[in-house]
């Protein structure tokens, strides 16, 4: 694999505990970058949309495209509230194994016919 080195945070960027806070940039980044998220609106679109008609197609995007906001809102309201709580290490690793357990659990469902 690469080098894998941490980035210096830059000069004069926010710190708690002495960890550089994340930007809005790097929040942003890692959004568009969630492999999960794509395989699940395609997977809703492919499903939603076979033997439509184009407006029908049309529609169904935008009723998507607005989903995706409101979840996003919700997974920064939901963050939001849960940030204080996070910055504690063993709270913030239960909350890691459980989402990690969910996760796996969603899967496995997923493949079971």
């Amino acid at each position: 694999m690469g080098n894998l080195l941490p980035v210096a945070p830059r000069a004069g960027a926010p710190r708690v505990g002495g960890a550089a806070l994340p930007t809005f940039l790097g929040g942003f980044l890692l959004a568009v970058a969630n492999p999960k998220a794509y395989v699940a609106i395609a997977a809703v679109f492919a499903g939603a949309s076979s033997g439509a008609g184009d407006l029908a197609v049309s529609a169904k995007l935008a009723v998507l495209a607005l989903m995706i906001v409101a979840i996003h809102l919700l997974w920064l309201l939901a963050g939001a509230a849960f940030a204080r709580m996070l910055r504690k290490p063993l709270a913030s690793r239960i909350v890691n194994l459980v989402f990690a357990v969910t996760l796996v659990a969603t899967a496995a469902l997923a493949a079971l016919p």
